[in-house]
Formats: structure tokens, sequence, C-alpha cells
């Protein structure tokens, strides 16, 4: 699965990866169980990522204009990777094309496949209906109002009798089902593979997470044939009408055997790991607890990160090709706000269903620890 960090081309003489968004530290990690050195910029400098690779953090007010001054001025001569949220900012990933090497989806790219009705046309089955004018669309609660530069579930909510129109945002009609992700690894030649598919975590009040915010992945699936070959019917309709390159997610419902794909994000996402810790479990001694679940916990008050935790050994001692229980530690000190995400962390399990527990308990665990009963 890391093979796409290889990239288009070889690698510098010490085979380093710069990686820059948001959050880098996830990417950081696969790439190290790749065999290549992260030199990451993000929001965040988590002290599990500074104590395993150098990390700048760059001022949120400065996010993401500010990222290529940072990478023009002190990034190594080396390939570059975004992660999430750059996909909305074409510009941004274009003037970092200019300065390195490019490891992805190009601009133009970005434009097309983050475009509602490009993607409807390409899968006219498999999309919810969208719509631009919203004086088109019943205020019943039945369809969302999405920001078109939106990521992790942001800024999303049902359009009611009291949402108000907003600039930049288009409606997309709601479908039920179980909410999963797919991922993809797009080859230059054409060739696209399916890498595997997670049942995604959203707006779980047991992780204080807001409605429609993206809070953890639990997989990989055991899914039907027929619902497999759907799947790789997506990916490779996608690659052909995108000219998509390298690791893709899709984030879509499963209604039954029938995948709804609701976007497409074009990079590294965060339900990559969660597979390749599966695979190093099913080849591992674990191998009867191959199915992983990552949650992501909220500050559902206001919080001092704690100076000390049972996420101490997580900060340097775990090496890269181990999964950690925990992740995305932040600094001791560090002021979160309510609403805002604290830490990672990872469970394993025999199937979904005890995987979803064990997150729950844990996050129980967590919570008490952290914000009290």
């Amino acid at each position: 699965m890391c093979n796409h960090f290889q990239g288009e081309g070889p690698m510098t003489q010490e085979k380093q990866l710069v990686i820059v968004g948001a959050s880098a530290r996830a990417a950081a990690f696969s790439t190290l169980r790749a065999g290549l050195q992260p030199w990451c910029v993000d929001l965040f400098g988590d002290v599990d990522l500074r104590g395993r690779c150098p990390v700048t953090v760059i001022p949120r007010q400065h996010y993401p204009h500010g990222l290529v001054d940072v990478v023009r001025d002190f990034a190594p001569p080396a390939p570059l990777m975004y992660t999430g949220g750059l996909e909305n900012h074409p510009e941004i990933v274009r003037r970092l094309a200019e300065c390195r090497p490019l490891v992805g989806n190009e601009p133009e790219v970005l434009h097309r496949v983050r475009d509602p009705w490009a993607l409807s046309e390409a899968l006219p089955r498999h999309t919810p209906r969208c719509e631009r004018d919203w004086t088109q669309v019943p205020r019943d609660g039945t369809w969302l109002a999405k920001p078109r530069r939106g990521s992790g579930g942001s800024g999303i909510e049902p359009w009611s009798e009291t949402s108000r129109p907003r600039r930049g945002i288009y409606f997309q009609e709601i479908v039920s089902g179980l909410p999963v992700a797919a991922i993809y690894d797009a080859s230059a030649d054409g060739s696209c593979r399916l890498l595997g598919v997670t049942q995604q975590l959203v707006g779980q009040a047991w992780l204080h997470a807001r409605p429609f915010a993206y809070c953890g992945s639990i997989g990989p699936l055991a899914l039907e044939n027929d619902v497999v070959q759907a799947f790789e019917s997506i990916g490779q309709r996608l690659q052909a009408a995108f000219r998509l390159r390298g690791l893709f997610g899709v984030d879509g419902v499963l209604q039954g055997n029938l995948p709804l794909v609701v976007e497409v994000n074009p990079r590294y996402t965060a339900s990559v790991e969660v597979l390749e810790y599966a695979a190093l479990s099913r080849s591992g001694p674990m191998a009867s607890e191959a199915c992983i679940g990552k949650g992501i916990l909220f500050a559902r008050g206001r919080l001092s990160f704690p100076a000390w935790g049972p996420w101490d050994l997580d900060e340097v001692d775990v090496p890269a090709g181990q999964m950690p229980a925990y992740a995305d530690i932040p600094v001791p000190g560090t002021e979160i706000e309510p609403g805002q995400p604290v830490l990672s962390f990872f469970v394993r399990g025999g199937s979904t269903v005890e995987c979803l527990q064990r997150l729950q308990n844990q996050a129980a665990k967590l919570d008490r620890l952290l914000f009290g009963s």
C-alpha cells in the first residue's frame, strides 16, 4: 500500500518526502512504514510526530497560503505530498508544485473531481441528487447544505425552515445506509486498484463529535463479491473520468449492496492507516484480530492537555510499523477548545462490532480521564 509514496520518479539520496496539510501525522507514519523520511508542515506539530521526524507548525492564520513560503524557503529538495483540506485549494497546490515535485493529483484534477455535477456525470447510478439553487430544495431536512470547500464533515447542515442561504454551498439529497470509505491506488498507466473499504464513524455523540464530523474508521469491511466488484468499478470509472493518480478516497453510503458516492477525496485519507495496520495484523501474531478501529475524541469542554497520561509510551517509543494505542498527541499544555479534536486512539478486534464496542469503552475511559465524570 505504501508504494505510492515512491512517487513518479526517484527520491533524493535520503529518500525524503515533504508532507503538508492540516494534519500530517497519519501520512508521515505511513511514509515511515514505506522506508522514507518525512519532513512535515501542519497546524498541530503533535508530540508523536515531532518524536519521529522534522515538523514545522504553521499558525492557523497563515494556513493554507503560508505553506508555500515555508516549503519554498525551508523544505528539503524532495517530492511533496499534500493531505486533507488542500484539495479545496487547487491554486495553493499549483504554487506548491512549482516549489517541489508533486506526488499526487494536479490542480486541474482537483477542480474537476471536487465538482459534484462532474462526479454525478461520471457515476450517474452511484451518486445522490445535487442542486445549486436553494429555492428548488425542500426545507424538510431531507437534503443537506454542504460547503464546496469542506472537509471532514465541517460546515454541513440539514436544509430546514430555519436554514439560511450561504455563499459557497450546494445541496445534496440525504441517502440512508452505512457510512463507508473506499481507498484506491491509481497508476499512471490508467489502472486503479481497490485497497479496501472501511466503515466511517460520523458525528458520534460518544466521541463528542459535531453532527456530520468525521470521527473515526473501522475496517476493513468484509464485503460480498458483487459489492467488491461495484466498488472496483467505481474506482475505475473515476480514474478514467478524472485521470486520478496515486492514493485517493471515496466517501459514500452502502445502501444494501449498492455503493453511493458522496464525494471524492483525491489524496491520502484518514482511513489509509486503518487498512495498513489491518494488513500488518493479518501477517503477524494478531491475525485473529485483524479488524482495526480508529477513534478521534473531541473536546466536550475546554481542556489544557495534561503533562502525562496513558499515551506517554506512544509519543516516541512505538516503532512506525507497529500500531500505537494513541496518536495525534498534543503538546502538554495545549489549550483545546470545545468541539476541537483532542487525540486519536486505536483498537483491534475480530469484527467491526467488536471494534466498535472497544472504541466506545476506550472513549469512555479517556473521557473520564480528561474531563472527569
